[in-house]
């Protein structure tokens, strides 16, 4: 687990870039993975999510990570400086290392049985079981990875379906029920665990209450999210009206025919921070929640090892 030492003199920013840089070169982070969020990688170590930005950003500058619009810090396929450079910085370290070592009164022989005894310990740690979140789409995936990684403490991969081939390393790989037996046979190194999912029992009671010649616009961020969601909110309520489904992605444009034709609108989350400052509040619109159910977490949390 990652963690960090108040009393150390090594400022905290620093201590995590430290250990993310090494977990990203040691392969616990892969290309692509993201980050937990600013706020969540804070509350689990319980430090300012300023830290963690101002760690997460130095990374960035060092081209370890990339910041996904929408989705945070992800791993990038890093590229390893020159030798020269990575001599020097390394001369650097151990020479610092070294006259610390000497100040505190070690002689040659026991520096090198020093040395052979961290490299030994080093190349056994264990790592943190690799924790994934697959789903049918990345709004989804992305918030429901978030939602586990806070209620879990420990850091939950949303992976898209089509890039589960680029995590065959992982230990425990999360799912919705329905897509378990897919899972089970493209994963078959991992420990697939179903999980139950649901939609926010106040958008789904309003939907119910639509008539069949009224109709229901759906806004969500990634266009992705329209076909699960159509599918899901007519099979839970019932509802056989039309549906007018329109994405943010790639912009606001298409949002006010949806809006202006509309008698209920429901937004996704991601696709609500995106347009609220220019929502007007003349429809009737509501908030539409997913995620993974509390008994569903409990389970989690007796099936993952500590």
């Amino acid at each position: 687990m990652i963690q960090v030492d108040r009393t150390s003199d090594v400022p905290l920013h620093a201590q995590l870039t430290i250990r993310l840089r090494f977990l990203i070169a040691s392969g616990y982070y892969s290309t692509g993975d993201l980050l937990p969020s600013t706020r969540a990688m804070a509350k689990q170590l319980g430090i300012s999510f300023h830290t963690v930005r101002r760690a997460y950003l130095a990374l960035e500058e060092e081209r370890f990570l990339e910041v996904r619009q929408g989705a945070g810090f992800s791993v990038i396929d890093y590229t390893l400086p020159s030798k020269s450079y990575r001599m020097e910085q390394g001369a650097s370290i151990v020479h610092d290392a070294l006259q610390q070592l000497i100040g505190l009164g070690f002689d040659d022989q026991e520096i090198d049985y020093l040395i052979q005894e961290q490299s030994s310990l080093l190349e056994t740690e264990e790592l943190p079981y690799k924790l994934a979140l697959v789903g049918a789409y990345r709004e989804w995936t992305n918030h429901c990875a978030e939602h586990l990684s806070d209620s879990l403490r420990r850091k939950v991969i949303p992976i898209a379906l089509t890039d589960l081939v680029h995590h065959a390393d992982a230990d425990f790989i999360f799912v919705p029920f329905r897509m378990l037996r897919s899972i089970l046979t493209q994963a078959p190194r991992a420990d697939v665990i179903g999980v139950q999912t649901e939609l926010g029992a106040e958008p789904l009671g309003l939907v119910s209450r639509l008539l069949e010649r009224e109709t229901l616009g759906l806004v969500t961020q990634y266009a992705d999210a329209i076909g699960p969601l159509t599918s899901e909110l007519r099979e839970q309520t019932r509802f056989s009206g039309q549906i007018l489904a329109v994405s943010v992605e790639h912009g606001k444009s298409h949002v006010e025919p949806v809006l202006s034709q509309s008698e209920l609108v429901l937004y996704t989350q991601a696709a609500w921070r995106t347009i609220r400052p220019t929502t007007p509040t003349s429809h009737r619109h509501a908030l539409l929640t997913f995620d993974i159910t509390d008994s569903s977490i409990d389970r989690l949390r007796q099936l993952i090892p500590t």
